[in-house]
């Protein structure tokens, strides 16, 4: 199986975290994102360029505040760095775009075979 990334994304008003593998709520473990319903799948990208680029149109979409500091061209080289090494890292980011708002977005790893979690597509 080919390393790829499926990427989620939650929205709410404060940070949560799921108990649960049945909701939409972001896992209290990284990896427990690939045993969420497939239909949270926002999509699955074999090649860096398009999950950088899902990235990028989720920052344009909620942009971060001033204050968090870094840029958005710093933020995409972090996942571009991050999904290219060897070992299929995830990229997983929660930030406040305003004062009622949480963003969860994520970009994780797959296959996981040393964790036991079968790709929830099948690829």
């Amino acid at each position: 199986m080919a390393l790829h990334w499926h990427a989620y994304g939650w929205i709410g008003r404060e940070r949560a975290e799921s108990k649960s593998f049945d909701d939409e709520l972001p896992p209290m473990e990284v990896k427990l994102w690939l045993r969420k319903p497939r239909r949270l799948i926002r999509g699955t990208f074999h090649e860096i360029d398009k999950a950088v680029a899902w990235m990028s149109g989720e920052l344009s979409q909620y942009p971060y505040p001033e204050s968090y500091g870094s840029s958005d061209r710093e933020r995409l080289q972090f996942v571009r760095e991050t999904l290219a090494q060897d070992v299929g890292n995830d990229v997983v980011w929660g930030w406040y775009p305003n004062a009622s708002q949480y963003v969860s977005r994520a970009l994780i790893a797959c296959p996981r075979t040393a964790d036991g979690i079968a790709c929830p597509e099948g690829l």
